[in-house]
């Protein structure tokens, strides 16, 4: 019964101090946080797309294209939040959600209200796409 015990216990501080290695990933800036690269695929949350004051808000689910180009203690998904204002065709970087592998939150970076610096995406870039997503999905 002593090993069982032992050999559970053994199991939790080892998933413990994993979950603290990828918690220890800091970011220096939001943008940072927010980077997709290469290695990456993006889903688009069309359920996430709503009316937030004059702005649509929406979500992107970032995640690595294959867990052996993961950097070590790189979170396995994050959720990015933009802002769009769709008549002046601009877009703004709200938030971001970071997730560990057992899906639990590992860290939030956000902008306060009225801090966002909305840009027009540029011509067919990713965030392009999923401006003209948000603002032709039906509220």
């Amino acid at each position: 019964m002593k090993s069982i015990a032992f050999a559970v216990a053994a199991c939790l501080t080892a998933a413990a101090n994993f979950g603290t290695a990828i918690a220890a990933t800091q970011y220096a800036t939001i943008e940072e946080a927010a980077a997709v690269t290469d290695d990456n695929v993006t889903r688009f949350e069309r359920d996430s797309v709503i009316k937030q004051g004059e702005f649509r808000r929406f979500d992107v689910t970032v995640a690595w294209r294959d867990g052996v180009v993961r950097p070590e203690g790189a979170p396995p998904r994050k959720t990015v939040r933009y802002l769009t204002k769709c008549a002046s065709k601009e877009m703004a970087l709200a938030s971001v959600a970071l997730f560990g592998l057992g899906g639990e939150t590992l860290k939030m970076y956000g902008i306060a209200p009225g801090g966002w610096d909305f840009e027009t995406p540029a011509a067919g870039s990713r965030e392009a796409e999923w401006f003209d997503k948000a603002c032709a999905a039906p509220l």
